[in-house]
């Protein structure tokens, strides 16, 4: 990391900057990248909204990352694709539908993903969350697990989610994706309205890299992957996907805008969506794609049970 002269003493880099070499699709107009240490939600500030935060301004000149000192930061006014922003604390996260995301202090990023047809297919959700669900199975060894349509999950407990959202600038349409990751401390040091169902890397015995590390390694991965996610679609990672998709097999209950039913799910098909099967009234088995929901995984049938009728919920 270099540091243009300033007064004042030269603060820790809680970041890592100097591990943090995302590629070039990030990179090639001159990165952008916001070292945040409290803000409201990484996605607002991406997107230009909520109030100003403390951090650094680091920009890529070339040759590496050069920090600003530490001021007072607008939110991002001209999104430029590639733009990353990193909180140390996140006070207004959400996840989907707009639910709480809390901070239980870990990775809190937001990213313009560059831009790239592949970021507007159907199935993009999902396919981004197998990328991050490879990255931490790999680098960190822990048994990550997708939960559709973009969470992750170590033996049905909450490790992290992902949130895309729609981003409009002078260039054009872009997609925002934020990710919330928990790293560090025991399951009895989580919030305790978390302990049923969340955990961490630490909690998991896996590797707590540092942060610079870890977000290089996602968004690498994920530029490495767009091309053939883009030529090639879902099936060149069907075989991902079935091994790592929590739900196959599994009894579900869904929540939609419309109903709610139970169901067994027999995976995601190539636009995304999940797959349930289900026992119509005349008893026949038919298969469901559902795009939009809550899912929740039931518990086994009781001994003789149908295995896809409803069932109590979790």
């Amino acid at each position: 990391m270099r540091l243009r002269p300033h007064s004042g003493p030269v603060e820790r880099d809680w970041f890592g900057l100097d591990a943090f070499l995302p590629g070039p699709r990030f990179t090639r107009d001159g990165g952008s990248l916001y070292l945040l240490e409290e803000v409201g939600s990484t996605n607002d500030f991406l997107r230009g909204r909520g109030e100003p935060a403390d951090g650094r301004l680091c920009r890529w000149d070339g040759w590496g990352w050069v920090a600003s000192p530490r001021a007072r930061l607008a939110p991002v006014r001209e999104l430029a694709p590639g733009t990353v922003v990193v909180a140390r604390r996140q006070s207004g996260g959400r996840g989907r539908q707009g639910r709480q995301w809390v901070d239980c202090g870990g990775l809190h990023l937001s990213v313009s993903v560059p831009r790239h047809r592949a970021a507007f297919n159907r199935g993009f959700s999902v396919w981004l969350g197998l990328i991050v669900t490879l990255v931490l199975r790999e680098g960190e060894r822990v048994d990550a697990r997708l939960k559709w349509p973009n969470d992750i999950v170590v033996d049905r407990r909450k490790l992290g989610g992902i949130l895309l959202e729609r981003a409009d600038s002078g260039g054009g349409a872009q997609v925002a994706a934020g990710l919330g990751l928990n790293l560090g401390g025991a399951r009895h040091e989580l919030p305790w309205v978390l302990r049923g169902t969340a955990t961490s890397l630490a909690a998991e015995g896996g590797r707590v890299p540092r942060l610079g590390d870890l977000c290089a390694r996602l968004l690498g991965r994920v530029e490495a992957e767009l091309d053939r996610f883009c030529d090639d679609g879902s099936p060149a990672y069907r075989p991902a996907l079935e091994l790592l998709d929590c739900l196959l097999g599994q009894r579900v209950r869904l929540v939609t805008r419309q109903r709610e039913f139970s169901g067994r799910a027999v995976g995601i098909d190539d636009q995304g969506a999940l797959l349930v099967e289900r026992e119509g009234t005349d008893g026949a088995l038919t298969v469901e794609a559902i795009r939009a929901g809550d899912v929740h995984l039931l518990p086994p049938p009781p001994p003789g049970g149908d295995g896809a009728g409803a069932g109590p919920a979790d």
